[in-house]
């Protein structure tokens, strides 16, 4: 199995939502700061904040070769806290965090992920194949 990066999570997962309808209004990638993906439809705002599996090659704090599993916890709560912000800045729009379909993320963190539907957060698996998962 492939460990996507963050940029590779974002990219697949804005092609997926383009594909379904969605406009991507911003996106980030690299070190540049801000939300990872803006998406909208037609009185609908998206906010998506994605995390990946492993550093980008140009990543200043590389390391490993993928993230073990207190980085994945440190990155889920960022995340999460960051979705959290937004939402309360902006609680009519829509808010997600996407992850890769990756086993070791889902061995740390997949059992906490059905919480974030009782928080109004969706979330995404995306798979290096452009498969999307939605919970």
């Amino acid at each position: 199995m492939c460990k996507l990066t963050e940029d590779e999570t974002v990219s697949i997962l804005a092609g997926y939502l383009k594909q379904s309808g969605w406009a991507i209004n911003s996106f980030c990638l690299g070190q540049k700061h801000g939300t990872d993906i803006i998406a909208s439809k037609p009185n609908t705002t998206l906010v998506v904040e994605a995390k990946g599996a492993k550093a980008g090659n140009n990543s200043p704090t590389k390391r490993r070769e993928h993230f073990d599993s207190g980085q994945i916890k440190t990155h889920f709560g960022k995340a999460l806290v960051k979705i959290l912000d937004e939402k309360y800045h902006n609680p009519k729009n829509k808010f997600a965090i996407a992850h890769p379909d990756d086993e070791d993320i889902k061995r740390t963190i997949g059992h906490l992920i059905p919480f974030l539907r009782t928080l109004g957060i969706k979330h995404f698996w995306v798979s290096g194949d452009g498969t999307v998962i939605e919970e």
